[in-house]
């Protein structure tokens, strides 16, 4: 069966809400293989068992060929995610979020003492910097 009375801008649509549903399962998918991520200030804990796992994998199998089917009727595109493109818009979009950690911002929560102020304000301008490193490594810089 082919579906041809679709536009482009339907067509746009429907291409970016599967893609971004794939990419979701993605995530999904390393967590049914064991995906635990340990860091610094962040930790994931998969506390799945093996049952949840495999009907995990099995729905997101079930999913993808009803994606497969609906992308090969509807003639969709697929969807190309530049790595550096992604690394560069999450560094830049967490400038903000890291800015808020600044004295000035932090008064919202409540007077703000001078000695938090003296150690965090030097510690958020270095993370900016750090953020824009990284976006600038990915951001077109050749060095």
């Amino acid at each position: 069966m082919s579906v041809t009375d679709i536009n482009e801008n339907q067509e746009r649509s429907i291409a970016s809400s599967l893609a971004l549903l794939d990419e979701v399962l993605c995530l999904f998918s390393e967590y049914a293989k064991g995906r635990a991520v340990r860091s610094v200030c962040y930790v994931e804990e998969n506390r799945l068992t093996q049952k949840q796992r495999d009907r995990l994998q099995s729905e997101i199998q079930r999913i993808r060929e009803q994606m497969r089917q609906m992308k090969r009727e509807l003639n969709l595109p697929l969807r190309v995610e530049d790595v550096g493109k992604r690394i560069w818009g999450h560094s830049a979009g967490f400038w903000e979020v890291v800015a808020e950690m600044e004295s000035k911002r932090l008064k919202g929560y409540g007077e703000v003492s001078a000695s938090l102020a003296a150690y965090l304000d030097p510690q958020v301008k270095e993370l900016m910097e750090h953020l824009q490193a990284i976006s600038a490594v990915t951001g077109g810089d050749t060095d």
